[in-house]
């Protein structure tokens, strides 16, 4: 007789998603609890069978386990991989013998979710050769077009004040050592959006301006895009070379103001959802001036991304998912830390300083077979925010978490386990002097 499948829930989006994908779950046999660790995730959460840990991180590890014992559990899910306490988990479930799996948005984008085991990017075990990937995408059909799922940032806004109000409200009493997972405090991110929103049309009329000259049919230079990550993005802390946005920046525009063709430009488009904190047009222009490329470098808050990226030479990117857009698009694209879609045939794969003289192009049909094998076995369609997206994504994962998928490779590929552009980028900032 098969074992009943007990899955134990750790944190989430800020939205309904964990509790219809509970009731997903529960509909197919299986068994749900949840270990909440704050405020805003009872508020999403709503059912019975929960605990709440209220200690300090050290005493995470043996909580954990103690609980997955004395539930019978099976396996753990959490969203995203970078998180302390998730971090922490991942590494009692390889102790003790039992399955982790790590949802996220999708690597592909709109309305797609990532589902993988045990851990992403870096620690991914999608496989990194195309041999594997075309045997991976063998027979598979791309799912039909379909409209996009309704969805506002609005009800995206909401979700997060609901989440975050109580936590600081209550969370003195109520759970006095928890620590949010971000880089700031929420008070401070939310003091960022406000500035923003009192900006946005300035900052609307300034990306018009650098747009038009960047897209301009008689523009006389090329360029290459760099879309900037979340400073606190774990993709950045956990998974990139130097773990610091900062320094990685630094040392690309070293590398560009010693090896771009001389007139190219460089390009760096803010994050759309960047909150505001960190004052972007300023700081890079202070990398850029150390360098002496002040006039080859702009910074865009703003502008269409897909047009942006059609129009340039290349894109670089630590390891967003904008690479794969990008490659979508026929853009050559280089990939400076792990990235699913860092694949030979694909990604750039010799240096960046080579990078900005000569960009590999893509194959398309590698990238046909990319997209086929990870909708086959990493890839669900859904999202977290919007009822028709929740509702169908939390299926899809159900489905996905109750296969006996044995596809993937049981390690993390080791392509992926070392950061092969790590040493260049280091030389790149320690060689930088006043002059560059």
């Amino acid at each position: 007789m098969t074992k009943r499948r007990t899955f134990l829930f750790l944190q989430g989006p800020a939205s309904p998603f964990l509790l219809e994908l509970a009731r997903a779950l529960e509909a197919r046999g299986s068994a749900v609890r949840k270990v909440n660790f704050c405020s805003g995730d009872v508020i999403f959460w709503r059912k019975s069978k929960f605990d709440f840990f209220r200690g300090k991180d050290e005493a995470w590890p043996d909580y954990l386990e103690r609980l997955i014992v004395g539930h019978d559990v099976t396996d753990l899910l959490m969203l995203g991989d970078g998180r302390p306490k998730h971090a922490a988990a991942i590494e009692v479930c390889r102790r003790i013998g039992i399955k982790a799996h790590i949802f996220e948005h999708g690597y592909l984008r709109p309305d797609w979710l990532t589902i993988e085991p045990f851990g992403m990017s870096s620690q991914s075990r999608f496989p990194a050769d195309p041999e594997a990937i075309a045997a991976l995408a063998d027979g598979v059909t791309l799912p039909p077009l379909r409209p996009p799922y309704p969805s506002s940032f609005l009800t995206y806004a909401l979700y997060d004040l609901l989440y975050h109000v109580p936590n600081v409200a209550l969370g003195w009493l109520l759970h006095p050592h928890y620590r949010t997972h971000g880089p700031v405090h929420p008070v401070q991110e939310y003091s960022g959006w406000i500035r923003k929103g009192l900006t946005a049309r300035r900052r609307k009329e300034q990306a018009n301006r650098i747009a038009q000259r960047y897209l301009s049919p008689v523009r006389t230079f090329d360029f290459f895009l760099f879309p900037l990550q979340l400073p606190g993005d774990y993709q950045i802390r956990r998974h990139a070379p130097m773990g610091d946005l900062f320094r990685i920046l630094q040392a690309v525009i070293g590398s560009f103001s010693r090896h771009a063709p001389a007139g190219s430009r460089l390009l760096f488009k803010t994050h759309p959802i960047d909150n505001g904190l960190h004052d972007w047009v300023t700081q890079i222009a202070g990398m850029a001036a150390r360098c002496g490329v002040a006039d080859r470098i702009d910074v865009i808050d703003g502008g269409d991304l897909a047009t942006l990226i059609k129009a340039c030479r290349g894109l670089v990117t630590v390891n967003s998912t904008v690479g794969l857009t990008a490659l979508q698009l026929q853009s050559p694209v280089i990939a400076l830390a792990p990235a699913i879609y860092d694949v030979p045939g694909l990604s750039h794969q010799a240096s960046l300083a080579s990078f900005w003289q000569e960009p590999e192009a893509p194959d398309t049909a590698l990238l046909d077979r990319l997209i086929r094998a990870m909708t086959a076995t990493i890839q669900i369609p859904g999202g977290f925010i919007g009822k028709q997206a929740i509702v169908e994504g939390a299926a899809a994962m159900a489905e996905k978490l109750l296969e006996n998928n044995k596809a993937l490779s049981a390690e993390p590929v080791s392509q992926r386990g070392w950061f092969r552009y790590g040493e260049e980028l280091a030389n790149a900032e320690n060689s930088l002097t006043s002059e560059c």
